[in-house]
């Protein structure tokens, strides 16, 4: 008699049989595909394996123990599933983040989701969209599916509450081994390098869990004593002179003439490179490539460093949403200046309506109070309008001001083909192998060119001016595009180049700086030493104790006892005007079409309020607006609204009842 050969165990049987052994099984395929998806590339995925056993192991690890959790569920199949997706999901979101910026997902980057959702439709394509949506349907069907046909098995509930703690207690344990070893560690230099040497997962936990400034280890009262006796932080400089301060942050702006890579038909920045040979300047290392404008902002604002807050941090989103923080806006007020903050960009955005006003502004002007402002092919707001906006605000005040500049012309995302209505002035040369796409750096040059342009503008504006200004140009970041150090003359992706410009020949020393750095080095050189954390750059320098002074007081400032201002907050929030222009309705008249309303301030952001009911508005000028198909009877109440898409009302004019003329305030 033949006996018959028994067929090979199916996948459901042996997951039924095995499950444990199943679900690390599956944690150890889920975090290859991980691997992978982080580096876009199979073969570096693999390698990843090999050379760092160790950490994908101890990445699977982490998995397991989540995935161990399906073990409580009778059906266990649909249950793994759903704990293992989210892992894997965020792989695929960081790859694609990935494609549009060199920085990693992070935790941070769901706490700005809002901000990110203003501008999504810059990133990505109609088309882009509709299949987001449709793979988002069909995973959801998956889910339904398996639900369905996932077959109920016995709960295994005591293997669950004896595995589940004790993967936990290992996974301590070799977090521990690892670190003493130098195979992981909490902090991260540079967040790209940490996801690639010590995996997805372990990184974007960190994120999660991770965040402020660890309490270091010698921090005490007496240590912060002696730190302030250190930084003489009694001695406060009184400046012989005090000029306008204007710093101008622009987006994605770098000397694009450091490539080695490439040649021009012409120099796309020209102004630029003329007051680099003639003003105070130097490169400028910041924590970022192709994003994270908020937190050079940050390190600029305040003097402080990224480094020792959370992988992937912003500020802005998390200590300032409810703390005040040293700034240079502080500082420069106790001297009496007005402190200015300009964007032309939505106020809202990484929420700097709100977090301004505890970074010592008085007065914000964002893209919604900015009159006849003008975009881009691909929808950012064009340079050109900051002009003008940053001398109303030095006309605002008859005393000296500060103002903060944040450009967005220059902003990514950067078309591979190319855009119509945009005139491709500046013609790429390659000169070595590069992965830069030509099409859409070109397109980039035209932007950068009309930055430049802003740049020389404002500087031929402000040189016509008797009062004393300084102005700190300086880049954010660089933009995407792919670029290596090998590729950049200076040999560094992070740099990006500052420039002191001055109408009366201030003498400021040219340095390397890293952003952090950068308001103490302009103090300096105004005779201006306002503020603890300045103090600490002025009298130490990058002395040995620098860098362990600098963590010592950021966190005793935002979270340890605030020995530094005698255990009190140290700075009150400024109640933070919108817009320097009044704001007004002054009369309403009806139309056979609708309600024509006049007043001052109106922009394309104006929404009209009638009786308590917001009207879709027609922008006609500063002084008119329309509301269509609407009757203004004698007595209605009209409020005009500055708003940002309705979702956010910044400001409201003052009620005005239709059949009571005012006077027309005039506009600065």
């Amino acid at each position: 008699m033949i006996k018959k050969i028994p067929k090979p165990e199916s996948i459901f049987r042996f997951s039924s049989k095995h499950p444990v052994l199943f679900c690390f099984i599956t944690a150890l395929i889920s975090n290859l595909i991980i691997e992978i998806l982080c580096r876009k590339s199979i073969l570096d995925g693999f390698v990843h394996v090999f050379t760092s056993t160790q950490v994908f192991l101890y990445n699977s690890l982490i998995i397991f123990t989540v995935s161990l959790a399906c073990l409580f569920f009778k059906r266990r199949a649909f249950a793994l599933t759903l704990l293992v997706f989210p892992f894997v999901a965020l792989a695929i979101a960081n790859c694609i983040v990935l494609s549009y910026r060199v920085t990693p997902l992070s935790a941070t980057d769901f706490v700005k989701i809002t901000s990110i959702f203003s501008i999504f439709k810059l990133y990505v394509a109609p088309w882009q969209i509709v299949l987001i949506a449709l793979a988002i349907i069909a995973i959801i069907a998956l889910f339904v599916f398996l639900w369905k046909h996932s077959d109920k098995k016995e709960r295994l509930l005591p293997n669950a509450t004896v595995l589940i703690p004790l993967f936990i207690i290992i996974i301590a344990l070799f977090s521990k081994v690892l670190i003493s070893d130098g195979k992981l560690t909490k902090k991260f230099t540079n967040l790209n390098d940490a996801y690639n040497d010590y995996g997805f997962v372990y990184c974007f936990a960190c994120s999660v869990v991770d965040t402020g400034i660890e309490k270091p280890e010698n921090y005490s009262v007496e240590k912060i004593d002696s730190i302030l006796t250190s930084i003489k932080s009694n001695e406060t400089n009184a400046p012989k002179e005090k000029p306008n301060i204007i710093f101008v942050q622009l987006e994605s702006f770098f000397d694009v003439n450091y490539i080695n890579s490439f040649e021009y038909n012409s120099n796309p920045i020209p102004f630029f490179t003329e007051l680099k040979e003639n003003y105070p300047h130097g490169f400028l290392e910041v924590p970022y490539i192709g994003s994270g404008t908020a937190n050079v902002e940050f390190e600029i604002m305040t003097g402080m460093s990224l480094e020792y807050f959370g992988p992937g941090e912003y500020p802005y989103k998390t200590i300032l949403q409810n703390n005040t923080c040293e700034s240079l806006a502080y500082n420069l007020k106790e001297l009496g200046y007005t402190t200015h903050a300009v964007h032309n960009h939505n106020g809202s955005f990484y929420d700097r309506a709100h977090v301004f006003s505890n970074l010592g502004y008085d007065i914000f002007v964002s893209l919604e109070f900015m009159r006849n402002a003008s975009y881009n092919a691909i929808g950012w707001a064009n340079d050109s309008i900051l002009k003008d906006e940053i001398i109303d605000c030095l006309d605002y005040t008859s005393d000296t001001d500060f103002v903060y500049a944040i450009s967005v012309q220059t902003h990514g995302v950067y078309s591979t083909e190319e855009v119509e209505g945009v005139d491709y002035i500046f013609d790429v040369i390659p000169t070595a192998p590069t992965q830069v796409d030509e099409i859409a750096f070109e397109y980039y040059l035209t932007q950068l060119n009309d930055t430049d342009k802003f740049v020389s503008e404002l500087v031929s504006q402000l040189s016509k001016r008797e009062e004393k200004t300084v102005v700190v140009f300086f880049g954010d970041h660089l933009p995407y595009f792919g670029l290596t150090n090998e590729e950049l003359e200076n040999e560094n992706i992070y740099q990006t180049e500052y420039v002191i410009w001055s109408n009366y020949g201030l003498e400021a020393d040219s340095v390397d700086l890293h952003s952090y750095e950068l308001s103490a080095h302009v103090m300096k050189a105004l005779g201006i030493n306002n503020g603890l954390i300045t103090k600490l750059h002025q009298n130490l320098e990058r002395t040995d104790e620098y860098y362990e002074y600098l963590e010592m007081l950021q966190y005793d400032m935002l979270y340890g006892l605030k020995e530094c201002y005698g255990y009190s907050d140290g700075y009150q929030p400024t109640k933070i005007i919108m817009g320097i222009r009044p704001f007004t309705v002054t009369n309403v008249r009806s139309t056979k079409n609708g309600a024509e309303i006049k007043g001052t301030g109106f922009t394309e952001f104006t929404e009209i309020e009638i009786n308590g009911e917001l009207y879709d508005t027609e922008y006609i000028d500063e002084n008119t607006v329309f509301v269509p198909d609407v009757d203004a009877i004698f007595g209605d109440i009209v409020i005009a609204a500055q708003t940002n898409g309705k979702s956010t009302v910044y400001k409201l004019s003052e009620p005005f009842v239709v059949g009571e003329e005012k006077e027309e305030k005039e506009v600065p």
